[in-house]
């Protein structure tokens, strides 16, 4: 196991069941959204819309540049609805 932090935390997560991860997600979220309040967002002069967009096409990158070795959570979250 490495000695780098984020990667022991994902490796942790890779071990988590899809519904977990989903849960880990939200709370996550929750935690970013407390740290980058929508007022510091106006401060910045950025429209919400903008931040979106920004938000997708990082999303975006992560995943074109992921090569899971299991199942993604997207995957995963798809086929729990069949």
């Amino acid at each position: 196991m490495t000695n780098n932090t984020p990667d022991q935390a994902q490796q942790l997560v890779d071990q988590l069941t899809p519904v977990d991860q989903v849960r880990l997600l939200a709370y996550v979220a929750n935690r970013v959204a407390q740290v980058f309040p929508s007022s510091s967002i106006a401060a910045d002069g950025l429209e919400a819309v903008d931040v979106w967009e920004r938000f997708f096409e990082l999303g975006e990158g992560l995943a074109a540049a992921d090569t899971p070795e299991g199942e993604t959570l997207t995957a995963a979250v798809l086929a729990m609805r069949r």
